[in-house]
């Protein structure tokens, strides 16, 4: 294995200790990360556009020699990421995945981009995403389809499927992705790969082209548990630009995550709907997840929950008549400039009354307020459940499949284990737990009280590190 291959491969963690102590440089892993992205971004479509390569190169000198001069800022300097297209990044387009805004440049960086770039990391370009992230397949007819790096024949998920897939085939450490139904979750589990949506308001949307504003999150993905406590804690905090972010002291994640957990940890498995249709190999797969987190746990509850069937519903409507409201005013478009699933969803969503609108608002603080009891009882700490409830499904199945002799449509399959948590904002972070017996990645979803990241970043990282033996099979290409 050459320089570059073992520095794509090497965790944030991993590469941050060896920048600081000088044994290699922002220089040669920008290098190693653009050399990469030439030979494998042709096979998976990951990227719209990169950076420019000057500029990545001057802003990787300027870090080395800061560094060099004693100017750490700490483990993201010289770090490359990348963004989903749908960030702002000063003078660089910012399609959304859209026809509609090809040409579109930025005249100011996101917010969460202009803090990833002051903690000294550096861009290197922006990836691929469902048109405007409205849908959950990673499919785009304007800039074709992100594939799954452990299979290119099936899908990388979406809607920060470019981000995933960049991750996950080792082009990048870190992505920044959004996620207003599962949009970093679910390509995070089929691709094998850590992702994180924060609880909502923790991490400013500013400069985020929005899909719907109140399930809106940005989101971030990586290859380790570490690698994103990094990354939220140099990008979490109050922005005056984004008026739902929360005035909060700023938290120190990597060392939260680092000590040893003193209070016993018990989780809540609900058996009943996010269980239902799944994939026998994925519930295998999840069992035997279960069985290796037992030593790390005083207990396992089996937790019944109420309104399950009303989770899709109030989400679908709520994302549908906000998104549409976006379009009818945000961009001046006629409706033949959006692909033909997206102008669906808009006419769908003018369709929605006020009514029923406010009726799942309502709903959703119902809900919300049941699970918050249900995490601060004493009960349980987290709540765990599968991340999909099926591996990535083939390209030939990106309307409908077949699970366990049961036909869904696929959009509704990879996302009902997920949107509930864009509807009541709580914290939630996919792992990978596994392999199917065609090499597929699974994953498994850790949900916490709202604000309370430190908690299922530090459990997720302690299975991590109590099981790298698995951990070290989940890798889909050299």
């Amino acid at each position: 294995m050459n320089l570059e291959q073992k520095l794509c491969h090497l965790s944030v963690k991993e590469l941050s200790k060896k920048i600081e102590n000088l044994e290699i440089s922002p220089v040669e892993l920008v290098e190693s990360c653009l050399i990469r992205i030439k030979e494998l971004d042709g096979l998976f479509n990951t990227f719209i556009t990169i950076a420019n390569e000057n500029e990545i190169y001057e802003n990787a000198r300027n870090a080395e020699r800061d560094i060099k001069l004693g100017y750490y800022k700490g483990p993201l300097h010289g770090i490359p990421f990348s963004a989903k297209d749908n960030f702002f990044v000063k003078n660089l387009r910012c399609t959304a995945g859209s026809r509609i805004l090809s040409s579109y440049i930025p005249s100011y960086d996101a917010s969460v981009v202009k803090r990833m770039k002051n903690s000294g990391a550096i861009l290197i370009g922006k990836n691929n995403l469902n048109e405007f992230a409205s849908g959950i397949t990673g499919a785009n007819q304007f800039y074709g389809n992100s594939r799954n790096p452990w299979n290119f024949l099936r899908i990388s998920g979406g809607s920060s499927g470019g981000s995933a897939a960049a991750v996950s085939s080792r082009m990048i450490p870190i992505s920044l992705g959004t996620d207003t139904g599962g949009s970093v979750r679910v390509p995070s589990s089929l691709c094998g790969v850590v992702g994180l949506k924060p609880t909502y308001g923790l991490v400013s949307r500013h400069g985020v082209v929005p899909l719907s504003p109140s399930l809106d999150h940005v989101g971030f993905i990586s290859k380790s548990v570490w690698d994103i406590a990094a990354v939220l804690e140099y990008t979490a905090g109050w922005d005056p630009f984004d008026l739902t972010t929360v005035q909060r002291e700023n938290v120190a994640y990597t060392k939260i995550i680092e000590k040893p957990t003193v209070e016993p940890i018990s989780v809540g498995i609900p058996s009943s709907y996010f269980m239902k249709y799944m994939d026998l190999e994925v519930k295998n797969c999840f069992y035997n997840f279960l069985d290796r987190l037992r030593p790390m746990v005083s207990k396992i509850y089996d937790i019944k929950l109420y309104n399950t069937e009303r989770y899709f519903e109030t989400w679908k409507k709520i994302r549908l008549a906000e998104t549409s409201e976006i379009h009818m005013y945000g961009w001046n478009a006629q409706m033949q400039d959006y692909s033909r699933e997206v102008r669906k969803l808009l006419i769908e969503g003018i369709r929605v009354l006020a009514y029923d609108y406010l009726k799942s608002k309502k709903i959703i603080g119902e809900i919300r307020a049941e699970f918050s009891r249900r995490l601060s009882s004493g009960c349980f700490n987290m709540i765990i459940i599968p991340t999909t409830i099926i591996t990535a499904p083939l390209f030939s199945e990106l309307v409908k499949i077949k699970v366990n002799g049961s036909v869904l449509r696929t959009r509704d399959a990879l996302l009902r284990n997920t949107v509930l948590f864009n509807s009541i904002g709580l914290p939630a972070i996919s792992i990978p737990i596994g392999l199917t017996s065609k090499n597929l990645p699974v994953g498994a979803q850790l949900i916490g009280p709202e604000f309370e990241e430190g908690k299922i970043l530090s459990f997720a990282y302690s299975y991590e590190q109590q099981n790298r033996d698995i951990n070290k099979l989940m890798l889909p290409i050299q």
